[in-house]
């Protein structure tokens, strides 16, 4: 439920930036729509998901199916595993939505998010794109603009090879996106004037993987569960926060972008 505008109060960068310091993500809700989570990974350290659903279709119907969010690919344990290391005390759930061969359709991604919404939680981690097409566009707005009306928070990964082309939920402007940086360091950065704007670490980075193992990995798509995990750590503090407001305080808290953060795909 959306917090009424007179009720929330007013944050200082200063406020923020501590909060995204000492925060934990307690309380805190972040959905993982992906490949599904294998929540017995050593690297998620005793994970209990709050949801575990399964993204299906039967006889052209979307089916939402209980107990069946399991990883099918690898890619899902990985961004969970990713914001339970900087956000530990963050409730993840699991939306699989995307297949074996990491792949998925518009329907079964807009149900995910929206199925998410429905429950409540508060991130919704979309380390995937769709390509922008104009036939995509109004499928995907209809969930970004529902979840921006309802204070809940969508941090999409952006396309890898460039970070211009267009892609959804990525270029929407409510939408927290994310691009790669390549750092060592676990902060984040904020580089103005585009459409993806935030970047983190997502270079050559060891995640967990299906079957209990870990691969090293590249991409857009594990850097952003750490703004994912970030927002977690804020809003564990600061629960009122809502998304028009940390999109003006996290650029404040963060450090600003600079040219050898470039991966140079």
């Amino acid at each position: 439920m959306a917090i009424e505008r007179k009720d929330r109060p007013w944050i200082s960068p200063e406020k923020a930036r501590e909060a995204l310091e000492r925060g934990t993500g307690a309380g805190i809700r972040v959905a993982v729509i992906d490949s599904g989570v294998e929540a017995s990974h050593p690297k998620l350290g005793g994970l209990k998901l709050t949801d575990s659903v399964g993204l299906g279709e039967e006889n052209g119907r979307i089916e939402i199916r209980e107990g069946q969010g399991g990883d099918v690919y690898g890619h899902g344990t990985a961004v969970a595993g990713i914001v339970r290391e900087f956000a530990p005390e963050a409730e993840i759930g699991s939306f699989r939505a995307i297949d074996a061969r990491s792949l998925s359709r518009t329907a079964l991604i807009c149900a995910g998010v929206r199925e998410a919404i429905l429950r409540g939680y508060h991130i919704l981690n979309c380390s995937f794109g769709c390509r922008g097409l104009a036939k995509y566009i109004l499928p995907h707005k209809g969930w970004v603009d529902e979840a921006w009306l309802k204070d809940r928070f969508v941090v999409a990964a952006c396309n890898n090879s460039d970070d211009a082309e267009v892609e959804w939920p990525s270029h929407f402007t409510s939408v927290f996106s994310v691009n790669l940086a390549k750092t060592e360091s676990d902060e984040l950065f904020f580089r103005p004037g585009r459409m993806v704007d935030y970047s983190a670490r997502g270079e050559n980075v060891e995640v967990a993987w299906l079957g209990g193992g870990t691969q090293v990995q590249t991409g857009s798509s594990f850097a952003a569960p750490r703004v994912s995990a970030a927002l977690a750590r804020i809003l564990s503090v600061y629960p009122a926060i809502s998304p028009a407001k940390m999109h003006e305080l996290l650029p404040r808290i963060v450090r600003p972008w600079t040219e050898d953060l470039d991966c140079n795909w």
